[in-house]
């Protein structure tokens, strides 16, 4: 099939998934604001107020770090299972498995973007923002977006044929929320475990965010995104070769 015709097909399931998502709702587009401002409030609070992390800019370092992570986790946690779930259109019509997942990534990456500008806009005003780490936003959005979609096509494809996979990744993503410096600075893990940092997918999506918003300089943003580039080129080869091994298979399995 043709990649216009694939596009096509994405642009239709994205759509249909944000439908889905809002009918018979009051309040509509409301609800995706308010879980990551309702999480964003309750850290913001127990960290800076009552833990008292000292960290210049707290707010702005917990907005480019958690609502990130609430999309990285978010999308995986509901795109492992997708596949399966979609047994029926795969089989009968003709979606690329692929197109299924980034269809829900777009969907997840608005309810991301809204409650993102929000807060964004709302500190704009007490917070001081360095508008040259700003322009560089999009491209953090970009990559990840691409890191994120990237890895939920892989763990779907993994979900056919180990059915643990959506357990494991549901595991893995509790105990990497305390393990990647989202509510915390990475300079309060002790030097001999920032290895563990420095090898977290999770925080080199993170990473771009932190350094345009939070701790802007050039040599350091331009880092991130050669950080977050190198983990989506792995990922991307490790998907491919995936793909490539299970394809013959994957419609006997699923």
């Amino acid at each position: 099939m043709q990649l216009t015709e694939q596009f096509l097909i994405i642009k239709t399931l994205t759509l249909a998934e944000m439908k889905s998502r809002y009918r018979n709702t009051f309040a509509g587009l409301i609800w995706v604001a308010i879980n990551p401002l309702v999480q964003f409030t309750v850290h913001a609070l127990i960290f800076k107020y009552i833990l008292k992390i000292d960290v210049d800019r707290y707010f702005v370092f917990l907005l480019s770090g958690l609502l990130p992570w609430i999309y990285i986790s978010g999308t995986l946690t509901q795109t492992v299972h997708a596949l399966i779930t979609n047994r029926e259109s795969l089989l009968s019509y003709q979606i690329h498995p692929a197109s299924i997942i980034v269809a829900k990534c777009i969907d997840n990456l608005v309810n991301f973007i809204i409650p993102f500008v929000f807060l964004f806009a709302l500190l704009y005003s007490t917070e001081n923002y360095d508008l040259r780490g700003i322009m560089f936003l999009p491209l953090a959005v970009l990559l990840l977006f691409i890191g994120t979609s990237l890895t939920a096509i892989l763990l779907s494809l993994l979900q056919v044929f180990f059915r643990d996979t959506q357990y494991i990744i549901n595991f893995i993503l509790s105990v990497m929320f305390f393990l990647t410096p989202i509510f915390y600075p990475r300079e309060l893990i002790p030097d001999q475990y920032q290895i563990l940092v420095d090898i977290n997918p999770f925080y080199a999506f993170i990473s771009s965010f932190k350094t345009s918003l939070w701790h802007f300089s050039y040599p350091e943003v331009l880092a991130s995104i050669g950080y977050t580039s190198v983990y989506i080129f792995i990922i991307a080869v490790v998907t491919l070769f995936t793909w490539r091994r299970v394809r013959n298979e994957f419609y006997l399995y699923i």
